[in-house]
């Protein structure tokens, strides 16, 4: 990578500057410094270890036209990627993923999930955790769907924290609904095996998907993003409200959508890659304001989230991951060096990186 040249963000009125450092987020050990200067601009960088920024929007269907397409992965880690994906149809094919669970959010387009437990008429704004080893099929899409999906060796589970109110779960969490008349009659279909990254495929002379009744633990879960209710304060900064739980604390998936609430302050994350996920406005989250923004702040890269406390409101929210995750092609191709205060495309993207 060259070297280019940052001006990164407007410094705050405010002198001396705190900075939090903390461990395993903000479940460990914590200290403040304290500064004259304000550290999360940098002049220039050099080398591959930097932030980033994305805009689904710029995905091609093309790489989709095939209903059998997997998703493409921007970012990948030890046990963890974030992949997009765009359907304009429905599919005969179905996916398991045998080595992942993957929680996937709906940001545009509606359409039948069928299931092993049955299916969910999805639409925009909607999280669907389907854990490993789940078959699934895109069964109908009435309206083009693109996805972005979090697919982690761990085990996810919907489990609301912070405080009561924040999820309903046993009003606003559901799970899929058996339909025994869903089968499409004889005929070839496929059965496509994710394991890590291959593929195989598994054909039957019949339909493999329809069931007639699920009981038990749920298992596959879904909610709408309009039904998480953020966190506010009068003063100050609360920790963002976690909904996805991993009892490892592997990868967290929070609400990180606006509130009232001070600015987060500057931060080192010494523990966790950091992934906000830009869903909708119409406020702005910092330098961000379309939908579909996706930003990447590496472990350890000292920065400064923009405010929250946005009136026009927004919503988004917020992927921490213990694997140091690295760019695909696919995400070099759609991403851009973003500086670490409002979260901004550099101007220096005029440079090569």
């Amino acid at each position: 990578m060259s070297t280019v040249n940052i001006h990164d963000d407007v410094v705050p009125d405010e002198s001396p500057n705190i900075e939090l450092y903390t461990r395993n987020g903000f479940t460990g050990p914590a200290a403040t410094i304290i500064r004259a200067q304000y550290t999360p601009p940098y002049s220039r960088v050099q080398g591959a270890y930097v932030p980033y920024r994305f805009d689904m929007n710029g995905l091609s269907s093309s790489a989709f036209a095939d209903p059998e397409a997997p998703p493409v992965a921007i970012m990948e880690g030890e046990g963890v990627s974030v992949e997009l994906a765009i359907r304009t149809q429905g599919s005969a094919a179905a996916f398991r993923n045998v080595f992942g669970d993957e929680l996937h959010y709906v940001m545009e387009g509606e359409g039948r999930l069928d299931t092993d437990f049955g299916y969910l008429e999805v639409r925009p704004g909607d999280f669907v955790l389907l854990p490993r080893a789940v078959t699934y099929r895109w069964a109908a899409v009435t309206r083009a769907l693109r996805e972005m999906i979090v697919v982690t060796a761990s085990e996810l589970s919907v489990d609301p924290r912070n405080a009561p109110g924040v999820l309903n779960v046993d009003r606003d969490v559901d799970v899929p609904t058996p339909d025994p008349t869903s089968d499409r009659g004889p005929g070839e279909y496929v059965v496509i095996v994710r394991h890590g990254s291959a593929f195989t495929r598994y054909f039957y002379d019949y339909d493999p998907m329809p069931v007639l009744a699920a009981a038990g633990a749920p298992i596959v879960r879904r909610y709408n993003i309009a039904d998480v209710h953020s966190l506010s304060v009068d003063s100050g900064h609360l920790m963002p409200t976690r909904i996805i739980n991993d009892a490892t604390t592997r990868t967290l998936v929070f609400d990180l959508s606006s509130r009232r609430s001070d600015r987060p302050p500057v931060h080192h994350n010494a523990d966790y890659d950091e992934v906000i996920f830009y869903v909708a406005g119409p406020g702005h989250y910092g330098a961000v304001d379309r939908p579909g923004t996706i930003t990447w702040t590496p472990k350890g890269i000292i920065h400064q989230g923009p405010e929250e406390n946005v009136p026009e409101g927004y919503k988004a929210w917020l992927l921490e991951t213990r694997a140091s995750l690295a760019l695909t092609p696919a995400g070099r191709d759609l991403g851009r060096l973003m500086e670490t205060g409002r979260f901004d495309i550099h101007p220096s993207q005029s440079a090569t990186v």
